[in-house]
């Protein structure tokens, strides 16, 4: 919810299956002139929005079908190939920008696993200065795993963070 703006009356193409595709298509209808919506397996979103989104005249659903390249040049991307289940040939499809949400959310955590508290959805746990339960480390970004995957929020928490280990690193109680 920050780059669509950029994508005016654009092609973009959103591949994904989750509810956070389907709010990003939706999103991106505002402003794009086409969004190529690529599903390639069921649709995990809430049928309500699925319906909403495929009801939007400048939606194009590639159902069955998943995205095999992403094309550019030094200028950018400039589109998408993509396969039908089924099918031995691919397709292109012009795009600007392309929108990935696959294999759902969960963040890749693995290199810290055993180290530092997890939370049930497979984000780091941190508290409001994205402090971690082990003093010193502190985790900011996707790898909390928000419902927001935006590098604006990443951004805000390496703020927060930044204060924090500041107050950490001088001992101190409080921030100035």
């Amino acid at each position: 919810t920050v780059q669509e703006a950029f994508y005016r009356d654009s092609e973009v193409a959103v591949v994904g299956v989750n509810q956070e595709a389907v709010e990003e298509a939706q999103f991106l209808t505002k402003f794009a002139s086409t969004v190529h919506w690529i599903t390639n397996t069921k649709i995990t979103a809430e049928e309500g929005y699925k319906q909403q989104l495929l009801s939007c005249p400048n939606v194009k659903h590639w159902d069955n079908t998943r995205m095999t390249a992403i094309l550019g040049d030094d200028s950018g991307v400039t589109g998408i190939t993509v396969q039908e289940k089924g099918s031995s040939s691919e397709e292109q499809i012009d795009a600007e920008g392309v929108f990935i949400y696959v294999a759902g959310s969960k963040p890749i955590t693995d290199f810290c696993e055993g180290k530092v508290a997890f939370k049930e959805d497979g984000g780091v746990d941190v508290n409001d200065e994205m402090s971690t339960n082990v003093p010193g480390v502190f985790a900011i970004g996707d790898i909390r795993n928000t419902p927001y995957k935006q590098v604006v929020v990443a951004a805000s928490d390496g703020c927060v963070a930044a204060m924090a280990i500041d107050r950490y690193l001088k001992g101190r109680k409080s921030v100035k």
